[in-house]
């Protein structure tokens, strides 16, 4: 365990919040495999994104910057996923258009929808995933937390590199190169 000051032990019971720890989800890619997201995040910092799904605009317009972020990403060792209720053909197609190079999940079968407390309660035709950023330690605690049900809720993606930035450096204890 990493002695940062968020880090807490209790596990998620509802809204994902700073410091709680978020359970181990299990749940299909974009391929249909199941994965999970201990496996997924590694020894990196994460951003997981929950998502409306590939009809909305609004979530088109955030995975477009995610992707301009991406590049950044895997040189800076830290990982994207995202989670919607679509099922993994759309989520590879969608994947594919955007030229995203990160890991999504399915959880068509909202399995984690009402534990994590992320229901979209007012679209009441596709019962989707509320839109949620959360940064995310290598042992699943979450860091940084944007709600993203109106847009500028979203983190930027500035935010997103000063999140990384600082989780990294708490990680990494060679952030500091070794004296010559």
């Amino acid at each position: 365990m990493l002695g940062l000051p968020y880090q807490r032990e209790a596990q998620v019971t509802g809204r994902p919040a700073l410091g709680a720890r978020l359970p181990d989800l299990e749940l299909p890619d974009h391929l249909g495999h199941p994965r999970r997201l201990s496996d997924l995040v590694g020894g990196d910092p994460t951003l997981l994104h929950f998502f409306r799904g590939w009809w909305c605009p609004k979530e088109r317009q955030f995975f477009r910057r995610l992707v301009d972020l991406q590049d950044d990403a895997e040189v800076a060792y830290a990982r994207f996923i995202s989670v919607s209720v679509d099922p993994p053909e759309v989520q590879a197609a969608l994947r594919a258009g955007l030229d995203a190079r990160w890991t999504f999940l399915s959880d068509a079968t909202r399995r984690y929808v009402e534990e994590l407390d992320l229901a979209e309660t007012t679209d009441d035709v596709h019962h989707p995933y509320l839109p949620t950023c959360l940064v995310l330690t290598p042992d699943l605690v979450v860091t940084a937390t944007y709600n993203g049900y109106w847009y500028w809720g979203r983190p930027t993606m500035d935010e997103l590199r000063r999140d990384f930035r600082e989780l990294t450096r708490e990680l990494r204890p060679d952030w500091e190169p070794p004296p010559s």
